[in-house]
């Protein structure tokens, strides 16, 4: 199960410069990366999970 609650967004920038036959610097490749995602739920992973309260419920110390 996926929970809207956790969603992920991760981003790379890759960036490389370009050189002309005089090894300067012309300007530059640029890549954007972006991986968007739900997380695991982790209400499936909680001890217990008051429903009335929509909350985790810790158990013990």
């Amino acid at each position: 199960m996926k929970c809207p609650e956790r969603y992920n967004i991760m981003q790379h920038n890759i960036r490389k410069p370009i050189f002309d036959e005089d090894n300067i610097v012309r300007g530059e490749y640029h890549l954007l990366i972006e991986t968007q995602q739900f997380e695991n739920c982790y209400k499936e992973q909680c001890a217990a999970w008051d429903k009335e309260k929509n909350m985790c419920k810790k158990i013990g110390g």
